[in-house]
C-alpha cells in the first residue's frame, strides 16, 4: 500500500467556505462528453457476473446520462459549450453505494477537516497515532500540554487512531477483532487505562472528550455536565453525573460517540458544523461513494443534512433511516403512522428509507469450540453473546417491531451480528405482515433490509430471506477483521457465516456493500476495505477464510453499485450508467476489470461526479481536462495517493 503524504501548499486553493461551495457550482457544466474511455455501465442487473454494456463514450446533460456508445456516435452529440473530456483509456464505473455508512461519525475524527474549520483558539484538538502502548505512554504529556494551551472552559478533544491499516482495532461490528490474538492490541479507552478521575484531576477547568476512530469514548465530569445540558434524559444520555469511569464500548444503542461531538461540543457552532459535515461528504466522494444509507442517529445530523439539501450543497446522496428507543418514542399511534408512511419521501439527495427499532442482538446458535484460545479468556463474552437477543419473543423491541411492520413500515438498516436474532426478526416480519393481511408480493415489495452480515445468514435462513424479499447489506471490512476470531471461537462452519456473499448471490438476494469504518486516518479505501475482501476473503492474518463465499470482481461491482440502488429504493435512478439515470460515476486510475486482484486495493478515484457535478477531481486529470482540481480530499488531504 502506498504511503500518503500531505498535500503540497501550492495546490491548496479556495479553502474559504464560500469559495468551496461556488467552486463546486462552477465545475458543473450542463453538458459533458467523456470519450476514449472504458465505460462500464452495469446495465445488466441480474444475478450473474455479466456487467452488460462496456463501451467508449458517454453523454451527460442536466445531471443525467443521455447516451452511451462509441466515440463515433457520442462525440458529435456535443452541443455548444459542452465540456469534452478525453479519458485516455481510463475506466469509468457507476458511483459506489454504501448501504451502511456513517460519514458524520468518521468526519468527527478526520483531523484534516477539523483543523481546517476549527482553530485551536476554539477547540484544542490532539491526534494520538501509533500503537496502544505508544498512546498510553504519550497521553499524559499530551494532555498536560493541551491543558496549558487551553483557556478555562475550552473544549479539549483527543482522537486516538487505530493504525494506518486499522491494525490496532480491538473489535468490529460483532466484537470480533485482533484482541486476544495479537499481543499489544488492546482498547486504550477502556475506562481503566485512562480514567475519568485522571481527566478530572489533570483538566479540572476544561471539558475533555477522548474518542478513538471506532466507538470508544472517555470523558471527564465537565464534559458530562455539558452533555446533560443537551440531553438530560437517561433514555438518550446514559451518563450519571459524578459517576464512575465513562467508558462506552460494545454496542449500546445510542452510544455517545454518535452525538458528543456534533450535539454537545459543537452545539454553539452550527455553521461550522455544517461545513465540517459538508467537507466530510466531499471527502467520502473522493473514495468513490456517491450514495449511502444510514441511520442519522444524532438530531444534529438530520438538521445539518436538511440544511445542506435545502441549500443545494449535498455533495452525495443519502437514504436516511429513523432509529428510536422502544421505551421512549412512538407510544402515540400518530407518530407510528407517520414513520411507517414516510418511506421514500424526500429529495433527489436526501430521502427517508424506513427505520429500525434498536440494534440487533449478538446471539448465535453456534457453539464455541472447547479448545479455542479465546474461549478460556472470553467465557463471559461468549455467554453474553448467546443471551443477547434483543428481539426475543415478548421483548419490548419485538412488540414494537410487530406494531411497526403491521402499520406498513419498512424495517431497514438494522445493525445485527447474530443469526439467532435474525430468526426472531424474520418470525416477527412474517407474523405482523400476515396479521396485516399482506400477500407475499406485498411483503417483498417492502424490501426490508438487514445489515453487516456478521454471523448471518446461516444456509437454512436463505429460503426465508428469499420468500420475504429481504435485502442483505454486508460489511466487507468484517471479512478481513472478524474471520480469524470467528474461526478460532466457533470453527469453520461459523466462519462461512461471516458476510457470505456467494451464498446470497446464488439465492438471488440483493446483497450490498458496507465499509463502516473511519478511513481518513488510514491508508485504506473502499476498494481495499470493502471490495477486495469479498473477492479474496483474505483476513488480517494473511489467511483466506470461507473461500467458497468469495465472488468475482464483476459480481463485486454489482454489489457496490446497482444492487445497492435496490436497497436505496432508487434502482430506476442510480446504480448504473443508463440513459435517463442520474450521472453519478467515477473515473479510476486503473482498469477495474483487468488489474491483478492483488493490486485492486490500490485503486484510486481520479474523478467523482454526482448529478453531473464534479465533486472530486485530482490535479493530474484536472490538468489534462483543463479544469480546476476539486474536493475536500484533494484540497485538505493526502496527495500521495494521486
Amino acid at each position: 500500500m502506498k504511503s500518503r503524504r500531505w498535500v503540497p501548499a501550492f495546490i491548496l486553493w479556495g479553502l474559504a467556505v464560500s469559495g468551496a461551495a461556488t467552486g463546486l457550482a462552477q465545475q458543473a457544466p450542463d453538458e459533458m462528453i467523456l470519450y476514449n474511455g472504458k465505460i462500464v455501465t452495469v446495465d445488466d442487473h441480474g444475478f450473474t457476473s455479466n456487467l452488460g454494456t462496456v463501451t467508449e463514450a458517454m453523454h451527460v446533460r442536466d445531471g443525467k446520462v443521455l447516451h452511451v456508445g462509441t466515440n463515433a456516435i457520442i462525440r458529435p452529440m456535443a452541443g455548444e459549450g459542452a465540456r469534452e473530456i478525453d479519458l485516455g483509456g481510463r475506466t469509468v464505473i457507476p458511483g459506489m453505494i454504501l448501504t451502511h455508512e456513517h460519514p458524520w461519525d468518521w468526519t468527527a475524527v478526520t483531523p484534516q477537516i477539523l483543523n481546517h474549520v476549527l482553530s485551536q483558539d476554539e477547540v484544542i484538538i490532539r491526534v494520538m497515532e501509533g500503537s496502544p502502548d505508544e498512546n498510553l505512554e504519550a497521553f499524559p504529556d499530551a494532555l498536560a500540554d493541551a491543558v496549558r494551551q487551553a483557556r478555562p472552559g475550552q473544549w479539549i478533544y483527543f482522537i486516538f487512531t487505530l493504525g494506518r491499516n486499522y491494525e490496532y482495532a480491538l473489535r468490529g461490528n460483532g466484537n470480533f477483532g485482533r484482541g486476544g490474538l495479537v499481543p499489544g492490541v488492546f482498547d486504550v479507552l477502556d475506562g481503566e487505562r485512562i480514567t475519568k478521575e485522571q481527566l478530572d484531576s489533570m483538566a479540572p477547568e476544561n471539558p475533555v472528550l477522548l474518542r478513538d476512530v471506532f466507538i470508544s469514548v472517555v470523558m471527564n465530569q465537565k464534559a458530562i455536565e455539558q452533555s446533560r445540558e443537551v440531553f438530560p434524559t437517561t433514555d438518550i444520555n446514559p451518563f450519571a453525573e459524578g459517576g464512575a469511569n465513562v467508558y462506552v464500548s460494545g454496542f449500546p444503542f445510542q452510544t455517545p460517540m454518535r452525538w458528543m461531538f456534533q450535539d454537545v461540543l459543537m452545539r454553539d457552532r452550527p455553521e461550522q458544523l455544517r461545513e465540517i459535515e459538508r467537507l466530510g461528504l466531499e471527502w467520502w466522494a473522493g473514495y468513490g461513494m456517491t450514495s449511502f444509507a444510514s441511520n442519522l442517529y444524532a438530531p444534529s445530523n438530520l438538521r445539518v443534512f436538511r440544511e445542506l439539501d435545502e441549500r443545494g450543497e449535498m455533495p452525495v446522496r443519502n437514504m436516511w433511516t429513523w432509529n428510536w428507543r422502544p421505551d421512549y418514542f412512538f407510544a402515540d399511534p400518530m407518530m407510528m403512522t407517520d414513520l411507517a408512511t414516510r418511506t421514500g419521501v424526500g429529495s433527489d439527495y436526501l430521502w427517508n428509507g424506513g427505520g429500525i427499532i434498536a440494534i440487533g442482538g449478538q446471539c448465535t446458535q453456534a457453539q464455541p469450540l472447547p479448545n479455542s484460545r479465546l474461549a478460556a479468556d472470553d467465557d463471559q463474552m461468549i455467554a453474553a453473546r448467546r443471551r443477547a437477543c434483543l428481539y426475543s419473543p415478548g421483548s419490548a423491541n419485538a412488540e414494537l417491531l410487530y406494531d411497526y411492520i403491521q402499520a406498513g413500515g419498512r424495517f431497514v438498516n438494522l445493525h445485527t451480528v447474530g443469526d439467532e436474532d435474525i430468526d426472531n426478526i424474520l418470525n416477527i416480519i412474517v407474523r405482523a405482515s400476515r396479521d396485516a393481511g399482506m400477500t407475499d408480493e406485498q411483503i417483498r415489495a417492502k424490501r426490508h433490509g438487514l445489515d453487516h452480515g456478521v454471523m448471518w445468514p446461516r444456509p437454512d435462513q436463505i429460503p426465508v430471506l428469499q420468500q420475504l424479499g429481504i435485502l442483505a447489506s454486508g460489511d466487507g471490512f468484517e471479512i478481513a477483521q472478524s474471520s480469524p476470531a470467528v474461526f478460532e471461537i466457533y470453527g469453520e462452519r461459523a466462519a462461512s457465516w461471516v458476510v457470505p456473499k456467494k451464498r446470497l448471490v446464488e439465492a438471488g438476494i440483493h446483497t450490498t456493500l458496507e465499509v463502516d469504518r473511519a478511513l481518513p486516518t488510514t491508508d485504506l479505501n473502499i476498494f481495499s476495505g470493502g471490495l477486495a475482501p469479498i473477492i479474496t476473503r483474505r483476513a488480517w492474518d494473511g489467511k483466506v477464510y470461507a473461500s467458497d463465499q468469495a465472488v468475482d470482481r464483476q459480481t463485486a461491482l454489482k454489489i457496490a453499485t446497482i444492487w445497492g440502488a435496490y436497497y436505496l429504493l432508487r434502482e430506476n435512478a442510480l446504480g448504473s450508467l443508463e440513459a435517463g439515470k442520474w450521472a453519478d460515476f467515477l473515473v479510476l486510475d486503473r482498469d477495474y476489470l483487468t488489474v491483478p486482484v492483488e493490486e485492486m486495493a490500490d485503486t484510486r478515484v481520479l474523478m467523482t461526479v454526482v448529478g453531473g457535478k464534479v465533486i472530486h477531481l485530482v490535479p493530474s486529470l484536472a490538468q489534462e481536462a483543463g479544469m480546476e482540481p476539486a474536493g475536500a480530499m484533494v484540497e485538505l488531504g493526502p496527495a500521495g495517493q494521486w
